[in-house]
């Protein structure tokens, strides 16, 4: 009896592999139905307005495919009625795809997107992809200089990447949009007080799986490039590095005082990249540093200073952050870390506090 119950596990587990090697091909879909046509951008300086055209957009990720070129049909469908149909080329590399396609107008009410591609022979393989959005909300607010026209950019894996999309601010700094629903590698809202008065609000691996009710605050503090991490193995702790960047000390190599650097002046502050990591990154000590770990303020328990290396001979400046994670991150969940810097630069004679603040979302499997 023992003999035939190992003989079967192996078998089951034999099965599980093989189901698993053999997955079938799946396409997730993401569409987006913009709020306006266009952002306008108006500059605080010297510069014409610029304006963004808005176009509704279907992004499909596809996994488990045969690599090569494939031809896949697809339809927009919403209450059993076809809205949109296509029919694209596409490329597998590593089995799998992405794709985006811009649509001739806005589909509220689509649900799902139903796909077919042809195989070798007279096969056909069928698939349906729901459409998911979460509805986010809020303000953006500038705590250090007046307001800019400002607008919010999702990043959904990387630059470039198909389903990137540009959510409208309002004059009076409020933006509401229905989203497509996921997990984004970066959200940045900005505005076009850039470098001029102005830095970057950074949010990275952002959860918009749900929806947000969400407001931003821009100072003259940039924070890039966030990421939160535990060590495997060590202490209960959570780390936490960050990339600052400040606007008075990327205004120190703004030799004509216009408040915007040139292509000369760009040059001299990557001369001074290449000098120092701190030339454009603030010299920061733990008490210029606040941590909250999904809410809930934490302790910092080591603070360390780390040159960049940017592989062209510049250098910038991370920060890693220990913290002690309290509560403990629990597994399956979604957590968050937020943080808000501020440093005390000097700019043409005169003392200034600028501020920043970024999240960071991570996941423990």
């Amino acid at each position: 009896m023992r003999r035939h119950f190992i003989i079967w596990c192996g078998l089951a587990a034999s099965l599980c592999l093989g189901s698993e090697a053999l997955a079938e091909p799946v396409i997730r879909a993401y569409l987006y139905n913009p709020t306006a046509d266009a952002i306008v951008l108006k500059y605080p300086y010297n510069k014409p307005p610029d304006t963004l055209p808005l176009k509704p957009t279907l992004a499909l990720d596809g996994r488990g495919f045969e690599n090569g070129e494939i031809s896949l049909a697809y339809r927009i469908e919403g209450g059993r009625t076809v809205m949109h149909r296509g029919l694209l080329n596409v490329k597998v590399e590593d089995g799998w795809f992405e794709k985006e396609i811009q649509l001739p107008q806005c589909f509220p009410k689509a649900e799902s997107v139903e796909w077919e591609m042809s195989v070798a022979g007279p096969a056909i393989v069928k698939g349906h992809a729901p459409l998911t959005w979460s509805r986010f909300r809020g303000r953006v607010e500038y705590r250090q200089g007046p307001w800019h026209s400002s607008y919010i950019y999702l990043i959904p894996v990387g630059w470039g990447s198909p389903g990137e999309l540009y959510i409208p601010v309002g004059d009076d700094g409020t933006f509401d949009a229905l989203v497509p629903a996921r997990i984004y590698s970066a959200l940045c809202a900005n505005g076009t007080g850039y470098v001029y008065d102005s830095a970057e609000r950074w949010a990275w691996d952002y959860d918009l799986t749900r929806d947000r009710e969400e407001v931003f605050h821009v100072g003259r503090l940039e924070l890039y490039g966030i990421r939160a991490f535990p060590i495997h193995g060590g202490p209960p702790t959570l780390w936490i590095l960050f990339r600052p960047s400040s606007i008075s000390r990327a205004h120190k190599f703004d030799a004509n005082g216009d408040g915007v650097l040139n292509e000369e002046e760009m040059k001299s502050l990557q001369r001074g990249l290449r000098a120092s990591p701190t030339a454009l990154g603030p010299e920061l000590k733990a008490e210029n540093v606040k941590v909250w770990l999904d809410g809930q303020p934490q302790r910092i328990l080591q603070f360390n200073q780390i040159p960049e290396a940017e592989g062209d001979g510049s250098w910038q400046v991370q920060y890693l952050v220990q913290i002690p994670a309290d509560p403990r991150p629990k597994r399956g969940v979604r957590h968050e870390v937020k943080l808000e810097v501020e440093s005390q630069e000097e700019l043409h004679g005169q003392n200034m506090v600028e501020f920043g603040e970024g999240t960071a979302g991570f996941y423990l499997p």
